[in-house]
């Protein structure tokens, strides 16, 4: 017997519906490494964020209820590459919720479509189609994430170049580790730049001295180019150190990784391009010598 997709669709609401129903009567138990991350004061996503960050949509809304039922612990989300990117845990889950109701609802919103125009469907589509893609879409941002994941460290490291040049123009007018570090933050405007300055300034608030925080801001990101400018600041901080020329060679060998990496992305994408332009040539080859061949074999 097939089974109607308005029937399973219909079927698997009241299922969602009793199993929201279900958990909002039993008390739930609470996932205890949230529990304990909430109560770590030294964490720094766990001071007061942009009030801008807040959901406003009804999907990131829908994921905030998600996140505070299931727990960040249970979704396992990517944590490193949401910071990374500048999205919020409740506007990805979000995002994944409403790609995973469209491709459950696409197979019946196409056969419906299809009615309407007067081109009926002349096999019936399975709900299982629909599950599966429901299951692709909700993969999905995971995939995109990871893409603008990479390309955002790789901005991050150009910022934090040009962060140590500007660190050590501020101790070469002699001032101090501190202050280099916050002034240095202040010139630039990028999204780099000012997760720098939001770092520092909640290393204030923390207690804690700033190139700790940048070094654990690196940890938390996975960029360890931002680590060893910390250490070296920590020197200076510390033992009132020299590190000038140290933070200029830091700075010239970052730029050295930087040009190398930009090498083998562009030999990488001219290796790829060696197909396509073969199969072109080949094909205008063809497409020129073919009639004077013909004419050749016909007389």
């Amino acid at each position: 017997m097939i089974l109607s997709p308005f029937a399973i669709v219909g079927g698997a609401v009241a299922g969602i519906g009793l199993v929201i129903a279900a958990r909002g009567v039993l008390p739930g138990r609470p996932d205890l490494g949230d529990v304990l991350t909430r109560m770590d004061a030294n964490r720094l996503e766990n001071l007061d964020r942009d009030p801008d960050s807040q959901p406003v949509t009804l999907m990131e809304k829908a994921g905030a209820v998600l996140l505070r039922t299931a727990g960040e612990g249970t979704l396992r989300l990517p944590r490193q590459q949401l910071e990374l990117v500048g999205r919020s845990p409740a506007a990805h889950l979000g995002r994944k919720l409403s790609l995973a109701l469209y491709g459950l609802l696409l197979p019946v919103l196409s056969v419906s479509a299809a009615n309407l125009a007067g081109f009926p469907f002349p096999f019936a589509i399975p709900a299982v189609a629909g599950l599966g893609l429901a299951v692709v879409f909700w993969l999905l941002p995971d995939v995109q994430l990871k893409q603008q994941a990479v390309e955002a460290r790789a901005d991050f490291r150009y910022a934090v170049k040009a962060y140590l040049r500007l660190v050590q123009l501020e101790r070469a007018a002699d001032a101090a580790p501190t202050q280099a570090l916050k002034r240095a933050a202040e010139v630039g405007d990028g999204w780099v730049f000012t997760k720098i300055r939001d770092t520092l300034a909640r290393a204030d608030l923390e207690g804690i001295s700033p190139w700790e925080a940048l070094k654990r801001l690196s940890v938390e990101l996975d960029v360890p180019e931002l680590g060893a400018p910390a250490d070296i600041i920590a020197i200076a901080g510390e033992e009132g150190a020299a590190v000038g020329d140290t933070l200029g060679a830091q700075a010239k060998s970052l730029s050295g990784a930087l040009v190398t990496s930009a090498k083998a992305k562009a030999n990488m994408a001219s290796e790829k391009m060696v197909m396509p332009v073969a199969m072109l040539v080949l094909l205008m080859t063809v497409y020129i010598g073919y009639p004077a061949l013909s004419r050749i074999m016909a007389s």
